[in-house]
């Protein structure tokens, strides 16, 4: 994983949020893959202690503090021969507050149990199963777009295991602010989000596909 070429060895080129050949002869792996932006069909945030919000979300969100998860499912129809060669859940900073000047350290995991965001609350939230998906550092001056490494649990899907139920994101430490990221726009020095008219900036999945 990396967020600038530095991050990656002298023959190598930051793609996509990973390292990828840079010799001539060899081309990187999503150069060849189709890219698919898929916006998720139920969201979810809860805090420790968090009741029903009965699918209301707020502008901002924080990870990395008061045990805070992001919930997502997608609705993605993979045929079994699809070739997953990348996938990232794609998160959004926002600069509309002032975080912890603290790296926090981000993964995702597989949500293994039916849920809706409208009914869901902290002491009714679904079973979550680890998976090794690779972590994150979100360092407090890096970039706004932060991706996730999901591609181990989407190459599942097309096998439809119905106990995908999709993907929550978790920090694995905690800061005294955490890391702000936003689900739309909001007006700086205001906490009244845009009209209407707001940027889309919500969370999403990128995938590299062949």
């Amino acid at each position: 994983m990396c967020t600038a070429s530095s991050d990656c060895t002298t023959q190598s080129a930051c793609v996509a949020g990973r390292c990828q050949p840079e010799r001539q002869n060899v081309k990187p792996a999503i150069d060849a893959a189709r890219r698919l932006v898929v916006r998720p069909v139920d969201l979810a945030y809860l805090r420790r202690g968090d009741g029903e919000s009965g699918g209301a979300l707020p502008p901002l969100f924080a990870l990395g503090r008061d045990s805070a998860v992001l919930m997502m499912r997608f609705s993605v129809a993979l045929p079994v021969s699809a070739n997953v060669v990348e996938a990232y859940v794609v998160l959004r900073r926002t600069d509309a507050v002032d975080d912890d000047p603290a790296p926090i350290s981000l993964h995702a995991t597989r949500i293994v149990e039916a849920w809706e965001g409208r009914s869901i609350s902290w002491a009714r939230q679904p079973r979550f199963v680890e998976s090794r998906t690779p972590a994150t550092l979100v360092e407090p001056g890096g970039p706004s777009l932060v991706r996730l490494d999901v591609r181990d649990l989407v190459r599942q899907w097309p096998k439809h295991d119905a106990r995908d139920q999709g993907i929550a994101v978790v920090a694995e430490n905690e800061t005294r602010t955490g890391t702000t990221f936003a689900f739309r726009s909001v007006v700086v020095g205001s906490s009244e989000s845009k009209s209407s008219s707001a940027v889309d900036v919500e969370p999403y999945l990128e995938l590299y596909v062949r």
